[in-house]
């Protein structure tokens, strides 16, 4: 559908241009792991900053949708890696962001502004993800097995731990049999 491919095009030309200087992807948005077993491993992009990334990363709630970025108050952060990954997200983007006047002159420049000078000629961000997502590699190279992995046996080593744990209360008791009689 070459036409198609074409009007595609010229809306997302359209679009950005509306949205001019502001970044044609839209809000900030953080980096997570999506649900369940089979895709957990991968990172995508998630609908909000949590409420406690946000107060990491030092922006109140209320100025967060203001310059763009996006807010979930249900999520969680079930971790800390996520967490800071999504904090320094906030930090890069504070440290790139350049805030316009909302009147010209003088008294309608505000604290948290960017200085007229840096305004000049600002390019704007059109690329698919305001930050783009770093994805790790999953791939491993292969190499050669060692010497101590092959004498390790995994098999062992599980059997060993499940014998332990059926016989770790047995084991407790007498201990504490022997304390009581010395």
């Amino acid at each position: 559908q070459a036409a198609r491919k074409k009007r595609r095009a010229q809306n997302r030309k359209a679009k950005a241009a509306r949205l001019a200087p502001r970044p044609a992807a839209g809000l900030l948005r953080p980096v997570v792991h999506p649900p369940t077993q089979r895709y957990n491993m991968k990172l995508r992009l998630g609908k909000g900053f949590t409420i406690e990334e946000l107060r990491e990363a030092k922006i109140p709630m209320k100025l967060a949708p203001t310059i763009g970025i996006a807010v979930d108050h249900r999520r969680r952060n079930r971790c800390t890696e996520s967490l800071q990954a999504n904090v320094h997200r906030l930090k890069l983007y504070r440290s790139k962001l350049l805030v316009f006047p909302k009147k010209s002159g003088k008294k309608g420049v505000k604290k948290g502004d960017t200085p007229k000078s840096e305004l000049q000629n600002v390019a704007q961000n059109t690329l698919k993800e305001i930050i783009p997502v770093e994805r790790p590699a999953l791939r491993v190279k292969a190499r050669a097995i060692t010497s101590e992995e092959k004498e390790a046996s995994a098999y062992k080593r599980m059997k060993k731990a499940r014998t332990d744990k059926k016989y770790e209360g047995a084991k407790r008791k007498k201990a504490e049999g022997e304390k009581k009689d010395a």
